[in-house]
């Protein structure tokens, strides 16, 4: 594939305990290269995916917030981008990150990070990933990082054209526009207030993330275990009151997976064992 997801990331006032999180229940690694003491942010991954875990910083928001890729070359996504989606762009970012050399945007603006395939800013864990025994190294694996969007339509073509990700059929009875680079699945999701009836406004943007388990019944086993055992990393169950419920059916409604819960910052978790 022309291009390949590579990371998600999310912002946390917690984001050490966050970490924490992701290793404990899904058993997710971490970088032996990284000077962990000195890390501006907490990163895990399976393999193939990060999930970088940033500080909240003023200004910003705590939430899901973007995804990367890595790509054969970032001129032909220039050219693309200038040829048939002159609305988006991107920008060149500084040279210390360890995954994204730039920044761009689709046609609702929605975020992404770029870099090219063995560049000089592919560091940490995301060299680590490229060695065999890293490979499968977890059991479980990040699957999907969704979207929701003015403009889901405009934005599912735009990955496909300048990103080569191939559309997938929609299940059934699920809305959206989902692409793969062959292993994660990108989902872009039509947003409209009016979907928000009974409970608060959730603004475009980011939505969930999907993760694969290889046994749904045993994760859940574990995740009690957890729980019990460090109610600090105890996964959030959805649902409970009138807007909870409400909240939860609309995840239900576009999740791919068999379960669904929230992270310790209320971050949307989908999960399958399919």
């Amino acid at each position: 594939m022309f291009a390949q997801i590579n990371h998600m990331a999310m912002i946390s006032h917690q984001y050490p305990l966050l970490e924490r999180f992701y290793r404990s229940h899904f058993k997710f690694r971490v970088s032996e290269r990284a000077d962990h003491d000195a890390e501006a942010s907490a990163i895990v991954g399976d393999g193939y995916v990060g999930l970088n875990i940033l500080p909240r910083r003023d200004g910003y928001m705590g939430a899901i917030d973007h995804f990367g890729m890595v790509v054969d070359s970032i001129d032909a996504v220039l050219e693309r981008m200038k040829g048939a989606h002159p609305k988006t762009n991107i920008v060149k970012r500084p040279s210390t990150r360890p995954f994204a050399a730039y920044s761009g945007h689709d046609p609702d603006g929605n975020v992404f990070d770029l870099a090219e395939k063995k560049s000089d800013n592919l560091k940490d864990v995301y060299v680590e990933q490229q060695e065999e025994d890293w490979k499968e190294s977890g059991a479980c694996r990040f699957r999907r990082f969704a979207i929701r969007t003015r403009n889901a339509e405009a934005c599912a073509e735009f990955y496909a054209d300048v990103f080569e990700l191939q559309l997938i059929n929609t299940p059934e009875g699920k809305e959206g526009y989902h692409l793969t680079d062959g292993r994660v699945i990108l989902s872009l999701m039509q947003w409209d207030i009016d979907m928000f009836g009974g409970m608060s406004i959730k603004r475009p943007g980011p939505d969930h993330i999907g993760i694969h388990v290889p046994d749904l019944d045993a994760f859940k086993k574990e995740a009690k275990r957890l729980a019990d055992k460090n109610t600090f990393i105890a996964a959030r169950p959805l649902g409970g009151s009138d807007e909870a419920n409400t909240r939860a059916a609309l995840l239900a409604a576009c999740a791919l997976g068999k379960y669904q819960m929230a992270d310790p910052d209320g971050n949307w978790i989908d999960i399958t064992d399919d």
